[in-house]
């Protein structure tokens, strides 16, 4: 059963800004795990080895080149040299992206969650009805296979079939 958040009778008024007692259990249940959710902070270190690394390649496959200016090579064993260094320049790049893109995915997740949280606690009492801006803000899709399987996939992953 779907049920709203409800205001406890009892609540003490513990500041303006985390009025009720749900509203403060909830950005206190948030601030215990949004370091752990949210950070980036191995990615950034990786992101920094791969460019260094990246670097590197890039460098070798420039002194391959001149090299091959400079000296006479067999050009069997030059092509083979260069692709391999070519190769594996492209590979770092394409884990270089999807670090990137990790990253900044786990920075719009955090930015999208304050604000939700921001929303919340600037609200007058619980939620008791219907908004759709908190709808839009808490569910990702609602694919609906059939008249009886419509499921509701909300953006922290929670699936339920209505």
């Amino acid at each position: 059963m779907w049920r709203t958040a409800t205001k406890p009778s009892s609540a003490p008024q513990s500041s303006m800004r985390c009025s009720t007692r749900w509203r403060c259990g909830i950005r206190e249940d948030y601030e215990a795990v949004k370091e752990r959710l949210y950070d980036t902070s191995e990615l950034e270190a990786e992101r920094i080895q791969l460019q260094d690394e990246m670097n590197i390649v890039a460098e070798m496959i420039q002194q391959c080149v001149n090299e091959n200016a400079r000296i006479a090579l067999d050009q069997t064993e030059y092509q083979k040299k260069y692709d391999g260094l070519a190769d594996r320049f492209d590979r770092i790049k394409e884990r270089l992206e999807a670090v990137g893109s990790a990253i900044t995915e786990r920075v719009e997740k955090r930015e999208k969650t304050e604000r939700f949280l921001a929303e919340l606690e600037n609200r007058e009492g619980p939620l008791t009805e219907f908004c759709e801006e908190d709808w839009y803000s808490l569910v990702e899709y609602a694919p609906v296979y059939s008249r009886e399987d419509i499921r509701f996939t909300f953006k922290k992953g929670m699936e339920i079939k209505a």
